[in-house]
């Protein structure tokens, strides 16, 4: 059965009152976990911006399949990601749990990754380091386990955001 609308827009507000109120100390600890393609990731809260529901938007030809095109947020456009796209899974199905993290302002971009849900806010401490375990992209930043042994990726935005990959939305061969 599926969740009344109004509790995952009260779970969103409770979010984001939650984000705007964690004070410097717990930004260090604190990490935002969202579910993509498939898969857990974590972002520092510094990083992670703003939460907020997918809004209406503008697509842009000739780009590919992952970027999904442009949103106005306040009077700001972002670039809107598929980030299950990006990192090579199945692109994103679109449904009511789906946000929008907005994560590249405090790097003088405006991206927003598109994820399948906000799984919520997440104590540091609360996660272990898998020992010898890397990630395959340089930004991924580490790979953790909680205690009920389920798999997080911590995403590194800034190496996001500087990655040529990631940088290069348009498609010249006419591939997606």
């Amino acid at each position: 059965m599926a969740a009344p609308r109004g509790s995952l827009r009260d779970f969103q507000e409770n979010l984001a009152r939650r984000l705007a109120g964690a004070g410097a100390h717990d930004s260090l600890r604190s990490r935002l976990a969202v579910e993509s393609g498939g898969k857990l990731w974590l972002l520092q809260l510094p990083d992670a911006g703003e939460v907020m529901p997918v809004p209406w938007l503008c697509k842009v030809p000739l780009t590919k399949r992952w970027y999904c095109g442009i949103v106005n947020v306040r009077g700001s456009l972002y670039g809107m990601i598929d980030f299950a796209d990006f990192c090579g899974a199945e692109p994103t199905r679109r449904h009511a749990e789906n946000a929008l993290v907005l994560c590249g302002q405090r790097f003088g971009l405006n991206a927003g990754l598109l994820v399948q849900k906000v799984v919520g806010l997440r104590n540091a401490q609360e996660f272990k380091a898998i020992e010898g375990a890397t990630g395959d992209k340089p930004w991924i930043a580490g790979l953790y386990q909680d205690h009920e042994d389920r798999r997080y990726q911590e995403l590194h935005v800034e190496r996001l955001l500087l990655d040529p990959a990631f940088l290069d939305i348009g498609m010249l061969d006419g591939s997606a």
